[in-house]
This record gives C-alpha cells, sequence and structure tokens, in this order.
C-alpha cells in the first residue's frame, strides 16, 4: 500500500470517528454525512506548535482524533491554561469563532495532534445547505459554556484536593499527557502544591 492509500485510509477512519462523536449530539443521514465529509480538512501538528495565536480570529472547530491540545491565556504576567481537549472533543476559540472577534487565548498542541479542521466558511456553506448544522452549532456552544460553568463552579465549591481528585475521575489519562506546570495552572495551584496532593495521592 503506498503512502496516498494509507493516508486516504487514515482520513476515512477520522471521518468516522468524528461522525460517531457527531451522532451523539444530533443524528445525522447519509447526504448530511456525506457533506460534513466533504469539508472537513485533516491536519497534524507537532508537540507545541500553534493552531492559533492570541489577537487573531479564530477560524476553525477542530476535532482531536489524537493527541492533546491546549488554550491558555495570560493574567497578571502569568500563562493560565484554560483548558484542555482529549480525543473525541472539540476545540476553537469559541466567542471568537463565533463572534469574529480577536482571540484572548492561544491554542497548541500539547502532544503531536492529529485533528479534523472545520473551517468556519465551511460551517456557513453547510449550515445554508440544512438547518441540522444550526442546530448541532448551538448543541456544540451549550456544551462549551457547559464546560465553563462546571470550572468556575468548581473554583467556587472545591477545595484544592478536591478539584484534583475530581479532575482524575474525569480524566485519569491526564497526569501521564500533560506536564506538571500546565496541570497546577489549570486547577489554579502552584507546582509545589500539586506536587504535593500527587505525592499523597500515591501513599495512598
Amino acid at each position: 500500500m503506498n503512502r496516498t492509500s494509507d493516508a486516504t485510509s487514515a482520513l476515512k477512519r477520522w471521518q468516522l470517528q468524528l461522525l460517531r462523536r457527531l451522532n451523539q449530539l444530533v443524528l445525522l443521514n447519509a447526504e448530511q454525512q456525506q457533506n460534513l465529509c466533504s469539508v472537513v480538512k485533516a491536519k497534524q501538528y507537532t508537540k507545541g506548535e500553534i493552531l492559533l495565536e492570541k489577537g487573531d480570529i479564530s477560524r476553525e472547530i477542530f476535532f482531536v482524533v489524537d493527541g492533546v491540545l491546549r488554550s491558555a491565556c495570560e493574567a497578571d504576567g502569568k500563562e493560565i491554561t484554560r483548558w484542555f481537549c482529549f480525543p473525541d472533543h472539540f476545540a476553537t476559540a469559541y466567542f471568537s469563532f463565533v463572534y469574529r472577534q480577536p482571540s484572548e487565548d492561544c491554542i497548541a498542541a500539547v502532544t503531536d495532534t492529529q485533528t479534523l479542521s472545520l473551517s468556519y466558511t465551511g460551517l456557513q456553506q453547510l449550515s445554508q445547505q440544512d438547518p441540522v448544522w444550526i442546530d448541532l452549532n448551538r448543541r456544540l456552544l451549550e456544551y462549551h459554556y457547559t464546560n465553563l460553568l462546571d470550572r468556575v463552579m468548581s473554583f467556587q465549591s472545591q477545595s484544592a484536593k478536591e478539584r484534583y481528585d475530581s479532575l482524575l475521575a474525569s480524566m485519569p489519562q491526564i497526569e501521564a499527557q500533560v506536564p506538571l506546570g500546565y496541570l497546577a495552572s489549570f486547577l489554579g495551584m502552584s507546582q509545589e502544591t500539586l506536587s504535593r496532593l500527587r505525592a499523597k495521592r500515591k501513599k495512598l
């Protein structure tokens, strides 16, 4: 099998992975699936590569096939991790993508990452053809806002240890894939505090 055949086979697998995930949100018929596959593009990023620079307008929604993405912003001269995106999830700077405004965050690959990308133009094209894409976009926004709300509430109601335990319960693989500094920033604690919590957890 040559490289072209390998690439075609991989793209089909990635598209099937995307369709399985989307069908959990909105059931798509054969024509809708075909229309989507005609506009998404396979993109691969190396560890540390930037997908979106701060100040740029977000022009794509990424579906992570494999790897980890990270969104970060600056506050009081420090870099703060907003979120991580793992396989089978969607990533973009949503406010920037929807309202066509410069992004306050940057998005980068934490590991070598494989994605399928849907451009803003591609989404508009689909939405003009079929209202199901408007509904799907709304559901993705609801998902994003719910995650943001859960994150805010965790800082208001949970201790540092409780936030750490909750994170590992929902994403047990995260410690093996994400550097300690990024993880501590996401949890709103120092690396020293996180190291102590990890040490205590290992003892238990």
